[in-house]
């Protein structure tokens, strides 16, 4: 029989499983690839969490459709249209659950062709992306594929994960989490109305992002926030950084407490985590370096962006992931407030020198 119970990290207050009754409810074939992953494999599993498998078949067969995939001990399955995706159950007397994934080798290996075309894409851009939503790729799938145990059919899944690129999963995860200048925007108009409240929840989702990048400048594929405190206690930066974030964001700033003075506490927190950010980043082989981001940032001018207070704010804050030395989070704020420009380094209007593009072409400069 297959054992995995070796596999799974020591997660305080866990019940005890039959390693059989878990495998039941896969429904494995012989030529299956058989890999499991999650948080019960990663360290950052609870006494609820799921035993997650998926299962990677030569082909479709009968489990992968709606009337014959054998559903008769799972309490449900997903679907899309006449596709079955998934199955999970509970397991009796127990928190813990059993979710499975069905794939094919032909599938993965489309996702990951998939990921290899948005990671070039977002290497091309310096602003905060959402394309992946667009791109056919499954992040939560491809972040298991970068630490699942193949229980069965380990050569045929070495073969498959040769093309997995964790580096380049956590560039285009850390693309699609950190650098929206439009959130900090909304954050500043908040606080120019006196509405510190407001402006405290957008610093809070602000923050969040910022040091879900951070962990994945760190090689951290899982863009999932509700582990992002166990990933921060993992990372090579100073505890009290990370202290202090989970701090506040776990508990807030209690009653009666300055809802103004807690935006701007975040504020300096961000500034620091750009700090470390900055400090890892030029060492991850597969991230854009300094110099390329800063000319990403140039070929990202627009002639319909008249050189004002506005388009200055915003690329001082957007340069901050890769450039040391700008004005702080607080100064930019308080510029904004203000409706002057943060006086910075940059050099904005020699990037902008000859430069044109019609207006609305993709916010690119020719």
């Amino acid at each position: 029989m297959i054992s995995f119970r070796h596999h799974v990290a020591a997660v305080t207050g866990m019940d005890d499983f039959d390693e059989e009754a878990v495998l039941a409810r896969i429904h494995l074939a012989a030529d299956d690839i058989l890999l499991l992953s999650g948080s019960l494999v990663d360290g950052s599993g609870t006494p609820s969490s799921d035993f997650d498998f998926c299962v990677i078949a030569r082909t479709r067969d009968e489990r992968f459709h709606r009337d014959t995939f054998p559903r008769d001990r799972h309490m449900r399955y997903y679907t899309s249209g006449d596709r079955v995706k998934a199955s999970f159950d509970y397991l009796p007397h127990s928190l813990l659950g059993v979710d499975v994934e069905y794939w094919t080798a032909e599938e993965v290996s489309a996702m990951l062709a998939a990921h290899d075309r948005l990671y070039a894409q977002m290497r091309g851009r310096a602003r905060k992306s959402s394309g992946f939503a667009a791109s056919a790729v499954d992040f939560r799938v491809l972040s298991r594929l970068t630490y699942a145990v193949p229980l069965t059919g380990a050569a045929a899944f070495a073969e498959l994960a040769a093309a997995v690129r964790p580096g380049r999963i956590a560039y285009t995860a850390f693309r699609a989490a950190v650098g929206s200048y439009p959130d900090f925007r909304d954050l500043a108009g908040m606080w120019a109305q006196g509405d510190h409240e407001s402006a405290l929840v957008a610093a809070r989702k602000l923050g969040v992002d910022t040091f879900r990048g951070l962990t994945h400048v760190h090689g951290n594929t899982n863009r999932n926030p509700k582990y992002l405190g166990r990933f921060l206690t993992r990372l090579p930066v100073p505890a009290e950084l990370t202290d202090r974030f989970r701090t506040l964001n776990a508990y807030g700033i209690g009653a009666g407490a300055d809802a103004g003075e807690a935006v701007l506490e975040w504020l300096d927190l961000i500034d620091l985590a750009f700090g470390e950010i900055r400090a890892a980043r030029e060492k991850a082989e597969a991230f854009v370096g300094r110099a390329d981001f800063l000319d990403l940032l140039r070929g990202e001018l627009h002639e319909s962006m008249a050189w004002n207070a506005e388009i200055s704010n915003e690329y001082c804050f957007r340069a901050r992931e890769a450039e040391p030395d700008l004005p702080s989070l607080r100064e930019l704020l308080a510029a904004m407030t203000a409706r002057e420009a943060a006086p910075h380094h940059l050099p904005l209007r020699q990037w902008a020198e000859g430069r044109a593009a019609p207006a609305g072409e993709n916010n690119k400069s020719a």
